[in-house]
């Protein structure tokens, strides 16, 4: 007998749908995605925002109405859902889309998961995420060549490039050590991204993210460079080293080989591209280029006016005809996009209305096309140990791709998200069910002092002691302040990255691959034989689907 369990609010529309037809939608979001999520009324980052508590207050718990046969139906419902729904799609993948939550571990999806339901009026816990709803789900090893615990640098080069590197250093094999200028002239250390591989099958492609565009991150899908700090040339100068030999991430952005042919590339970080002499449009801060180049203008002056579109705001974006437009060059701050919770949503663009954009530019291309979307403000606001703000962000991302789920067919594209490392946050004590997840866990059996369920081994949230050396009394703290800094074990200027695992979930052509235990270079190699991309110099291994260029259904399977 098949049982079907009672699904979040968020799915279900208020008045419309009884329990049987809201499972069946749900069902049918998860085996084919695409249609049922349409207009349902889920709550955005900026509503939840809005709902976020000031102070602790106990939240609504089902557990009283939850006996065990509540949990025996719900374990049978969900085995019959994962009989009926499994399957393999063993077809050519038209389009890629892959998403990284910057600095997003396991424990800020399962805390952004308790923190959502708990602003929904749940007791939080029983709550799902959109990407949770994504079939596949796998582990990624984070280590870098040279370190133990990875930076944004040498992370994004094996997610994309499909190899291990050093720290610091992006789109170079590990031969090149960081700031080594010479090492980033020699172009046999140069390893392209898997956005390149892409380019090269005449697919058009897209970077979007909320750091700049000249961040790591989004970076090693364009850029070779032995310092991630070189976004400009005065930078690349400051290094002691010649910008007329080793070209900036800028330059390479906009005049590089690859950089040069990006369809869409949506972002912040005006700064890197603007000249010192002149003023941020915004924030009336002059641009932080010495060579005196606008790469705005550059980029402007290399395309077709009649199909190129340059936006630095939200309006500006939303207008754009998606219909004539090819590329697409969104700048929408001086440095990294605000955090969700300092936005001002009337001036710029979420994640979400950026990647619907891409989407809509990009799908055009008969050939498809590879979106690579960045929410890349969660591993500051971790930094920061200001976890709300990580937990708000994390949320704006789930918003985004929800998005690219309802825009998509499961048996044409291939969508995963993943992360480049995790953060040291962590979710401890023993506190109730319903507890909020940002309030006081217990009191100490030591020192019979509060502790928080939410916080960090190091950075700057560290309270010091009292002057008799007692621990640091939270009790009146604004815990639910948007500003607040969680407690932390070590005292640091800026939280470290952590060093564990993290997820990869997926859907999609050749997604039931991406499960197990894998290394971050992993991934680019499995989208490349999913999309039946060339990897250049390697005699890589081509599947029988990649014989035919159709992207009929006959190759997908249930099992």
């Amino acid at each position: 007998m098949l049982f079907f369990p009672t699904f979040p609010k968020p799915y279900i529309s208020s008045g419309s749908c009884h329990l049987l037809v809201a499972s069946i939608c749900f069902y049918f979001v998860l085996i084919n995605t695409h249609s049922c999520f349409g207009d349902l009324p889920l709550n955005s980052s900026e509503e939840i925002k809005a709902a976020t508590p000031t102070t602790q207050q106990s939240q609504p718990t089902s557990a009283t109405t939850e006996d065990s046969n509540y949990w025996f139906q719900n374990a049978e419902a969900s085995l019959q859902q994962k009989i009926l729904s499994q399957k393999t799609i063993k077809k050519k993948a038209k389009n890629v889309i892959f998403f990284i939550g910057h600095g997003m571990g396991v424990s800020t999806v399962t805390a952004t998961r308790i923190f959502k339901g708990q602003q929904e009026g749940k007791s939080g816990e029983e709550n799902i995420l959109n990407l949770e709803h994504l079939p596949n789900v796998g582990l990624a090893k984070t280590f870098c060549q040279d370190t133990k615990v990875a930076d944004s640098a040498c992370s994004s080069t094996a997610f994309l490039c499909g190899t291990l590197a050093n720290e610091g250093t992006i789109g170079l094999t590990s031969n090149v050590q960081f700031g080594d200028c010479r090492g980033q002239q020699n172009k046999s250390n140069h390893v392209s991204s898997v956005l390149a591989w892409a380019q090269a099958r005449g697919m058009s492609t897209g970077i979007v993210t909320t750091t700049r565009v000249t961040h790591a991150t989004p970076g090693a899908t364009y850029v070779h460079s032995a310092n991630s700090d070189w976004e400009n040339d005065k930078q690349v100068k400051d290094s002691g080293e010649n910008s007329e030999l080793c070209d900036d991430i800028a330059e390479q952005l906009i005049l590089g080989d690859v950089g040069s042919r990006i369809n869409v590339i949506l972002g912040g970080g005006r700064r890197e591209l603007t000249p010192e002499n002149e003023l941020d449009v915004e924030s009336n801060e002059p641009g932080l280029r010495t060579d005196g180049k606008n790469l705005i203008d550059s980029w402007l002056q290399t395309k077709n006016s009649n199909s190129a579109k340059y936006v630095w705001n939200k309006e500006q974006l939303l207008s754009v005809d998606k219909i004539r437009t090819d590329y697409l060059l969104g700048l929408f701050s001086y440095s990294d996009m605000d955090y969700v919770a300092d936005a001002d949503f009337n001036a710029d663009p979420s994640l979400t209305e950026m990647t619907k954009v891409a989407i809509d530019v990009l799908s055009k291309n008969p050939n498809g096309y590879f979106l690579f979307i960045v929410a890349g403000r969660i591993d500051r606001a971790h930094h920061e140990n200001k976890a709300q703000k990580a937990f708000l962000e994390t949320i704006a991302m789930d918003d985004a791709i929800l998005t690219a789920m309802t825009k998509t067919l499961e048996e044409e594209t291939l969508l995963l998200v993943s992360s480049d490392y995790s953060n040291v946050m962590t979710i401890s004590g023993y506190p109730s069910r319903g507890n909020p997840i940002l309030g006081i866990a217990g009191l100490s059996d030591v020192d019979g002092l509060p502790y928080t369920t939410i916080s960090y081994a190091n950075g700057p949230g560290y309270k010091h002691p009292g002057a008799n050396g007692d621990r640091y009394d939270l009790a009146n703290d604004p815990l639910f302040d948007l500003e607040y800094t969680q407690m932390t074990g070590l005292p640091l200027i800026e939280e470290t990255h952590g060093g564990e695992d993290v997820s990869i979930y997926s859907r999609g052509p050749w997604a039931h691959l991406l499960t197990g235990v894998n290394h971050h270079s992993f991934i680019p190699h499995l989208i490349a034989y999913a999309a039946c991309l060339d990897i250049p110099g390697r005699n890589e291994l081509k599947g029988a689907h990649c014989l035919s260029s159709s992207f009929n259904l006959s190759s997908t399977s249930t099992q």
